[in-house]
């Protein structure tokens, strides 16, 4: 269990994480961030790449879309590279809003009583929301089974949070 007095780590991995990939939906608020850059892509499916190449976590007001594609790049995986993304922050859609709760989330996001540092909620795969009322939504992408067994995040507090799960494919549904 960690230590709430100390920075919180899942993994000595994080250190692979970048920091933020901005969409261009929300690239107003780019200056709010640390460690981020404006996509290079218009299409999402390729922001989505270009944030799992990069490390990165992505930042954008299209919550419904970038899950889904987040999914679908994750149901690329080899069994040998896994293509797990490195997070998903999603904001209001209002400029004013997002000016006014990014600062409150610029260290990380409060879980269980730990602030997790956003190089383990990247880490983690999260997708973090913040709402415009203020309050913060937090699910877990499911992991590659690889990293799942092998490299197992076993903290309460990951665990108790709801999945978001790969959807079936239309030979899998019955």
């Amino acid at each position: 269990m960690a230590n709430r007095r100390k920075a919180y780590i899942l993994s000595q991995d994080e250190h692979f994480w970048r920091g933020f990939i901005i969409d261009l939906d929300v690239r107003d608020a780019l200056p709010l961030f640390r460690r981020a850059h404006v996509t290079r892509f218009s299409k999402d499916p390729e922001t989505v790449h270009e944030g799992w190449m990069g490390f990165r976590t992505i930042v954008t007001a299209n919550e419904k879309d970038f899950v889904r594609y987040i999914l679908a790049h994750s149901n690329k995986d080899s069994g040998r590279i896994c293509q797990d993304c490195w997070g998903l922050l999603v904001l209001p859609g209002n400029a004013v809003t997002r000016e006014r709760l990014i600062p409150k989330v610029k260290n990380g996001i409060k879980i269980g009583g730990f602030l997790i540092p956003w190089r383990a909620v990247a880490y983690a795969n999260l997708c973090v929301t913040l709402h415009a009322d203020g309050s913060v939504g937090v699910r877990r992408f499911a992991r590659c089974i690889r990293w799942d067994k092998d490299f197992p995040i076993k903290e309460k507090w990951y665990l108790d949070l709801p999945v978001i799960r790969k959807r079936k494919s239309a030979t899998e549904k019955e």
